[in-house]
């Protein structure tokens, strides 16, 4: 399956969450490009505070990979920012467990 989402501008965003297991299965490879503006993805572990939150930022034509266990124990979000920013167009590729 392939899910496009547009960010018009910077005030579009995707909240703290992680894949659902029903739809992707246990432990999912989910493969992401970006198209358009650079915005940032972040990643915050579930159970553990005291590890830092990673910001990698999606420029354009970034390929991102998030697989074995990471849908278990991270987060992830692409937050609102304030500057003004020009259109991103994101592709997210999954296996989807029928």
């Amino acid at each position: 399956m392939v899910l496009l989402n547009l960010y018009r501008n910077g005030k579009d965003r995707v909240a703290w969450h992680s894949d659902r297991i029903d739809t992707s299965g246990h432990n999912p490879v989910i493969a992401s490009v970006s198209f358009g503006e650079t915005r940032l993805f972040r990643l915050r572990h579930k159970f553990r505070n005291e590890i830092q939150q990673l910001e990698i930022p999606l420029h354009d034509g970034s390929f991102l990979l998030m697989a074995g266990t990471t849908n278990s124990f991270w987060q992830h979000q692409v937050p609102k920012t304030a500057r003004d920013i020009l259109p991103r167009i994101n592709l997210t590729f999954r296996r989807v467990n029928r």
